[in-house]
């Protein structure tokens, strides 16, 4: 799902260059805080997403919905 204001062909060109053709990627979060409200929750972390030279850290925010025993994401927010 596009985040930060891109329309999804921006989306796909950024997320297509942060994917293919790397040599290793690494994913790391910290600061998890997961609020849970019954079939709704929020998790709340910082990504450190490293990528051959590409090092970027930012806060993500996730909106999961339960359906069954399982999470499903509605939402993913990049800042706050």
């Amino acid at each position: 799902m596009p985040g930060g204001g891109q329309n999804r062909k921006n989306w796909e060109q950024d997320r297509r260059a942060r994917i293919v053709g790397k040599s290793s990627i690494s994913v790391n979060i910290e600061n998890l805080v997961i609020k849970v409200d019954g079939d709704a929750a929020t998790a709340k972390f910082r990504q450190i997403y490293r990528a051959d030279n590409l090092n970027v850290s930012s806060r993500k925010t996730l909106d999961m919905q339960r359906s069954g025993n399982q999470w499903h994401i509605r939402k993913e927010s990049v800042g706050g």
